[in-house]
């Protein structure tokens, strides 16, 4: 998910069940909130009652020798968050941070940590480091530099002025305006936290596996396929059978844009012959089954379905868009306010035209979204010096 565009449907929605927390720690660590998985794995998640800009999960691993991270949230502040909460744990230094993939929520906290350790390694898969070294930068660039500093603000006061008209109008309902007031407040945190912040890239990529050993709390980074981006990787820990599966999942509604909708459901059947205990979402709550999985299956099998024969006949995409109908895959995932609010927009609507190309041979182009920024704003990308491993 990219920086800034779930923020509106984010806001419609009232928040999920809240999950046990962490034993309150002294460090501060907002936006995030701290929940332990197991006593050497910790998540840090955006709290259920946060409207702003969406942060995705942090895992925090625990090992002899250091900490082991995948991704690293948003901005430069959720980075420095992740710094202070691995310190409150263990007198250990963060010695990797696994990116999962290239969208601006994931890896955006990183410089923040290589502020702190600067030998730290920055381990993604090579789909990955070309999402970093390409669309990721219309959000940020590869500096710290003030006009994306600017260019944040300017969304995030944007967005602000929208729900700050919606005060006024006596048919939003009072507990959706309680929603708006605190979502105001917000945004001026995102946007402190996001001054200074900057891509950095990986300094090591990998094709298939690549393990960080350890006696107790390995972990094996993992590629098993494209799925939500053409790059996602996976973070597994075989004695706990634990796995953060980056956002080839997410909940409580699923998103589809620049997605690959057959080779996603081998991706998903992969992850799930792992036999985890727990996954940890991108975004969202730690599950401890499958059975999320093979909703977010059959939901994908529903859109080849209705989509893919009308592609092939030659029917336009506008038209396509008219034809389908996607209800019953939506009560699949609830009816809460939440989903409603959001499953369409974020999930269903992409995967139209994700299967569209998908069925005609088109290529599905990784940033190929509405709403970047203006094309002057972008960085111009560093050369890659990352190491490539072959495995």
């Amino acid at each position: 998910m990219r920086i800034l565009v779930p923020v509106f449907a984010a806001l419609i929605a009232a928040p999920s069940a809240a999950i046990a927390q962490a034993p309150a720690t002294q460090v501060d660590i907002a936006p995030f909130v701290a929940h332990e998985v197991n006593p050497k794995v910790h998540l840090l998640a955006m709290p259920d009652d946060w409207y702003a800009q969406l942060a995705g999960n942090v895992v925090v691993i625990e090992q002899s020798d250091g900490f082991v991270i995948v991704d690293s949230g948003g901005n430069a502040g959720n980075g420095r968050a992740v710094v202070r909460y691995a310190r409150s744990l263990a007198n250990k230094p963060i010695k990797a941070v696994m990116i999962t993939h290239w969208h601006g929520d994931h890896p955006q906290g990183i410089s923040a940590i290589r502020d702190a350790y600067p030998n730290v390694r920055i381990i993604s898969t090579r789909g990955t480091e070309a999402g970093i070294l390409g669309p990721a930068s219309y959000n940020i660039g590869y500096h710290a530099d003030p006009k994306f500093d600017r260019a944040t603000a300017a969304a995030s006061q944007k967005l602000a002025d929208t729900y700050s008209k919606l005060l006024d109008d006596p048919k939003v309902a009072a507990d959706r305006k309680e929603r708006i007031r605190k979502a105001l407040g917000q945004f001026d945190l995102m946007t402190r936290d996001f001054v200074g912040s900057y891509l950095v890239p990986p300094t090591e990529t990998f094709e298939h596996e690549l393990v960080i050993n350890d006696r107790e709390v390995p972990v094996h980074m993992m590629f098993l396929g494209r799925a939500n981006t053409d790059g996602d990787a996976i973070a597994w820990l075989p004695k706990q059978k634990i796995v953060a599966s980056g956002d080839i999942v997410v909940s409580p509604y699923p998103f589809g844009f620049g997605s690959y909708p057959a080779e996603w459901i081998q991706t998903l059947g992969k992850l799930k012959a792992l036999g985890f205990t727990t996954l940890i979402p991108g975004h969202g709550h730690p599950m401890t089954d499958a059975t999320y999985i093979d909703r977010l299956v059959a939901a994908i099998r529903d859109v080849q379905t209705e989509v893919g024969p009308l592609a092939k006949a030659g029917v336009s995409l506008d038209d396509v868009r008219k034809k389908v109908d996607f209800s019953k895959s939506i009560a699949m995932f609830g009816d809460t306010p939440q989903v409603k609010a959001n499953l369409q927009g974020l999930f269903f609507d992409p995967m139209i035209g994700n299967e569209y190309k998908e069925a005609r041979g088109e290529p599905i182009v990784q940033g190929d979204l509405e709403g970047f920024p203006p094309p002057e704003v972008r960085d111009t990308p560093p050369p890659s010096h990352a190491i490539h491993h072959r495995n």
